[in-house]
């Protein structure tokens, strides 16, 4: 059949024209040329299209670049990177200062170990001389020992005419007549610095006479030796209007202990967290507080005496001491820390360690602080019958006592345990108790018979939490221990169980 057809075609190909034919060939045409048409006014539409995204492009601006000053520099700002900031300059002309009116600047001489010495010195210059002279809102600069003292003066000198608000210098000098690092005068008699942190590599500050720093609000010292005894009295008395102060492992030789006195101060650190010892005999000189705006206190370093006073407004302690030499803690000295608590007792956060404990536990006669507004207590404690009678000393004393963070660890000595079942105790320990923390949890039997403990007696309890340190650990007992505790007798019918594990 096929076949048939072709032939019966043969003759209309060959000689016949129809009507229809003829007709349908004009079609064809009519519709070529419309197809010819609309194929020429997609070239023109495209050609008009590239013309348009070139002159968008045109000596390199496009809706980046037209965007505020504002957007731009936050862009900038959000660069790893100073030196990448300032390679934007060389896009256009829209984009070849904008990186000089950045508000914050970081330089470190660490990340950028391709500068040698004189080429870091002229990107340092290029960045803090230029000439649109902006305000500065904070600058950053670790030059570590590369360059002398003039050098890191100028820099200063220069950040300070910028008005700068937040300064913070980590450099020292190896110049065989530089004893001591002076300041220059200039950081001292800043209207506009609020922030100093300083970060001299363990080397000796000197500041000039008689001027303050008028406007400092934050201060924090690191890593500064000293053999002034009154080093951190001066620069308190610099500073009249300072309500934060941080000190961070600066070797400070003296043997009274250092008095920290003014009278707006509201948060103040003490961290030492290096093994070295200070002071006289080998036990570090210790700290006397009287700030009367205090809120905030935070001690973690070795043991000493720790002097409160006039620090009524206190909020929050931490206070985590730590014994390196090992010394035996004497009925004295647990009899001084009985004190000490008393002096600090309106606190509402109170965070202390097995040492803390230890002491309270060798007084000869405990007088017990009242923590009347005590609503979160941290706590590292062992599972003895000493030191967890400390603990029911405390929470007898904290009537309002809803968080109770612990910190259990392993008793060395392997004393007598506490009797967890003495139900009047545990009444004692869980009367207000709403939240539950066991930080550093392992799955211990000890530590899960407290927790089931308190399950069983806390009427008040809304949250158990376990936070793991260890993530094998976790994954492997982690399910298992809140699948058994779920099926526990509690004595709250809305407790939650929760179990984390930890940041590391």
């Amino acid at each position: 059949m096929e076949h048939i057809l072709e032939r019966s075609s043969k003759p209309i190909v060959e000689g016949v024209r129809t009507r229809s034919m003829a007709s349908m060939e004009q079609g064809d045409q009519c519709s070529g040329s419309k197809r010819k048409r609309s194929h020429k006014h997609d070239q023109l539409r495209m050609e008009k299209s590239r013309r348009s995204k070139a002159s968008k492009h045109e000596n390199g601006v496009d809706f980046i670049s037209n965007m505020p000053d504002p957007i731009l520099q936050f862009i900038l700002q959000r660069l790893p990177r100073i030196e990448e900031a300032v390679r934007t300059s060389i896009l256009s002309t829209r984009w070849r200062y904008l990186w000089t009116s950045i508000p914050s600047v970081d330089i470190d001489v660490r990340a950028t170990k391709k500068f040698r010495k004189t080429k870091f010195r002229k990107f340092v210059n290029s960045v803090l001389l230029n000439k649109t002279g902006l305000y500065l809102d904070s600058f950053r600069l670790n030059c570590a020992g590369y360059f002398d003292m003039t050098t890191v003066r100028r820099w200063i000198q220069a950040a300070v005419k910028r008005k700068v608000k937040r300064l913070d210098l980590m450099f020292f000098s190896d110049e065989i007549k530089c004893d001591s690092i002076p300041l220059p005068d200039c950081l001292l008699t800043s209207e506009s610095l609020e922030e100093l942190r300083l970060f001299p590599y363990s080397r000796a500050m000197h500041l000039p006479e008689p001027t303050g720093f008028r406007a400092l609000r934050v201060l924090e010292l690191t890593h500064i030796y000293s053999f002034d005894m009154n080093l951190v009295e001066t620069f308190l008395e610099k500073c009249p209007a300072l309500e934060e102060l941080s000190l961070i492992d600066n070797v400070i030789v003296q043997v009274d202990p250092i008095c920290i006195s003014s009278t707006k101060l509201k948060t103040l650190t003490i961290l030492y967290r290096d093994n070295v010892i200070y002071g006289h005999n080998g036990i570090w000189c210790g700290v006397k507080v009287c700030c009367p705006e205090l809120v905030s206190f935070e001690y973690i370093g070795h043991r000493g005496r720790l002097i409160f006073e006039n620090v009524d407004r206190l909020k929050k302690a931490v206070i985590l001491p730590n014994d390196v030499m090992q010394q035996e803690i004497s009925s004295e000295l647990g009899n001084t820390v009985c004190k000490m608590l008393d002096k600090i007792s309106n606190v509402e956060s109170l965070s202390l360690n097995l040492y803390f404990i230890q002491c309270i536990d060798a007084a000869h006669d405990p007088k017990a602080a009242y923590f009347a507004n005590l609503k979160t207590l941290e706590i590292t404690t062992t599972i003895d019958f000493f030191t967890m009678n400390v603990l029911i000393w405390i929470l007898g004393s904290s009537p309002n006592l809803e968080s109770l963070h612990l910190i259990i660890q392993e008793e060395q000595l392997r004393t007598e345990y506490w009797a967890i079942n003495e139900v009047e105790t545990w009444k004692i320990l869980t009367r207000h108790l709403k939240t539950v923390k066991f930080l550093g949890f392992d799955g211990e039997k000890q530590k899960y018979d407290i927790a089931c403990c308190l399950l069983e007696h806390g009427e008040a309890l809304k949250e158990m939490v376990f936070s793991w340190n260890n993530r094998i650990t976790y994954h492997q007992k982690s399910m298992k221990l809140i699948t058994e505790l779920s099926k526990f007798n509690t004595a709250s019918s809305s407790v939650k169980l929760i179990s984390d594990l930890k940041d590391q």
